[in-house]
Order: structure tokens, then C-alpha cells, then sequence
């Protein structure tokens, strides 16, 4: 929802967007996202994630009047936490 969210409010200011996603209860499969304003392509990578390739979130926001503290901050609160089962 922080993507969408995201867009809705503040499209004007979002030059350009990408990423690559790992997400949890996915397998090997890689995700990567482009957009242009609030015009977003998201779907399935080419490639699998390898078998030694360290899996990572990685975002890139091109545009005007952007926090970088509340990017960061709506981001994290997307992260998936294992439980300790203890």
C-alpha cells in the first residue's frame, strides 16, 4: 500500500521510480518495478534471484520536494520481520 499511497499523493513530484524486491513467501522469484510519475510497471524479473545472490530491496526516487527520512521510514514499515518462534 505504501507505493500506491505514495502515488496518490505526491505523482506530480515523482519524476521517475525503480526497484528490486524480495518478497517474503515468494521463492527465487525477483521482483523489479520502472515508473514515470504514477505510470508503474511492476512484475517478475527475467532472472531468478541465484542461489548466492544476497536478496535486497533496493529503491530509487528521482524528483522534487522528496524526504528522504519519510521515504526510508514508509518503506521500513513494509519490511517482513520473522517471529522468533521461542
Amino acid at each position: 500500500m505504501f507505493m500506491m499511497d505514495l502515488l496518490k499523493e505526491r505523482a506530480a513530484d515523482m519524476y521517475r521510480t525503480k526497484g528490486l524486491l524480495s518478497f517474503h513467501g515468494q521463492g527465487d522469484t525477483k521482483f523489479v518495478f520502472q515508473g514515470v510519475h504514477e505510470q508503474i510497471n511492476f512484475g517478475p524479473a527475467q532472472l531468478p534471484w541465484g542461489k548466492d545472490e544476497k536478496r535486497i530491496n533496493k529503491f530509487v526516487f528521482i524528483g522534487k520536494n522528496l524526504d528522504r527520512k519519510e521515504l526510508t521510514k514508509g518503506l521500513m514499515e513494509c519490511l517482513y520481520i520473522e517471529e522468533d518462534a521461542n
